[in-house]
């Protein structure tokens, strides 16, 4: 009879022990083929305040932050490219411009771009122009990487004929996309983006501009009247425009005020020469000079903006047999547009 000696008997559970340890291997550490990555975005809105359709807002950006996470038994990093695509927005199919529209109101609208933060257009993966984040790299064990972006919106000029509103363009639903590739580790590159990778998620946001009702005054004119001899002479007429400009369908009212602060529009030429000696004069807003023209309820001058500038005459008149020193005689008068 003969026994199994005692190196045989070590060696035998020397090799059962490794094969418990490499057993116990495969279910802590599944193998990489099971590595999976996982993100999600999200987008800020972009807006435009005081938007004066006539004039360029410039440029406004947004910021869209991408997080990634590995998995709980991923031990390596990993490397992903993540892709990014616009579309038109919800109400529209336009790419160039893209479009705003005015609430409650999709025949009326304002163009816009988005570009990337290269200055390129930044488009779908149908365009195909999406942006792409190369080579994220995501650490292991259940750890997470975040990256942000900026898009960047431009408003050029519009037509001056807007009305005042909020305008909106909404990015949601498949308006937006997110395409992750699938990971790897050392070797090797993640893949491109390609218009037949799968959405993986979106991040809706919405680009703003507020039109507010405005007016400006574009322009003033001396208005000058013809000289006058003294008694017997008579009266002298004389007038001049004054333009204002105003957001289309925007209400405006125009009052002056004589440096006298006479609220009928009844001012005094002062002598420029020095001396107490003035002419009186009286404003109006007719051709006919019978309806005065002043700062107060129902004698100041009401109109609605188009959008273009409106040239306002505004008609003087001195009256005949003066009684003043001669000279020169002048007078400030104020204009103010409320709206």
């Amino acid at each position: 009879m003969h026994s199994i000696p005692s190196t045989a008997t070590h060696t035998a559970k020397r090799v059962l022990f490794r094969l418990a340890l490499a057993t116990g291997a495969v279910c802590l550490f599944p193998p990489y083929a099971q590595a999976s990555v996982s993100c999600s975005a999200w987008a800020e809105d972009i807006v435009f305040y005081d938007v004066i359709p006539w004039q360029s807002s410039g440029s406004m950006n947004g910021t869209i932050t991408v997080r990634c996470q590995s998995g709980l038994f991923d031990i390596f990093q990993q490397r992903v490219n993540v892709c990014l695509g616009i579309g038109t927005g919800t109400n529209s199919s336009s790419w160039e411009p893209r479009r705003m529209f005015l609430a409650g109101n999709t025949g009326v609208y304002m163009g816009f771009q988005i570009f990337k933060p290269d200055g390129s257009f930044f488009g779908s993966p149908f365009q195909p122009e999406p942006l792409q984040i190369s080579n994220l790299s995501v650490p292991g064990w259940a750890g997470s990487q975040s990256y942000s972006v900026t898009m960047r919106a431009t408003l050029p000029t519009q037509s001056a004929s807007l009305p005042p509103g909020q305008y909106t363009a909404n990015f949601t639903g498949g308006h937006t996309l997110m395409a992750v590739s699938s990971p790897v580790t050392v070797f090797g590159n993640p893949s491109d983006c390609t218009n037949s990778m799968a959405a993986s998620g979106h991040f809706p946001f919405t680009v703003i501009a507020n039109v507010p009702a405005y007016c400006s005054i574009t322009s003033t004119n001396t208005m000058a009247f013809e000289p006058v001899a003294g008694f017997g002479d008579s009266a002298r007429d004389a007038s001049t425009i004054i333009g204002v400009r105003c957001t289309a369908t925007t209400a405006y009212k125009i009052n002056l005020t004589p440096s006298n602060n006479n609220a009928n529009g009844q001012g005094a030429l002062k002598l420029t020469s020095g001396g107490t000696d003035s002419v009186a004069y009286q404003l109006y807003q007719d051709a006919a000079r019978t309806i005065s023209w002043g700062n107060r309820p129902g004698n100041n001058r009401s109109g609605v903006g188009t959008g273009q500038i409106q040239d306002i005459p505004v008609y003087g008149r001195v009256p005949a047999n003066l009684d003043a020193t001669p000279g020169n005689y002048s007078d400030s008068v104020q204009v103010t547009v409320t709206y």
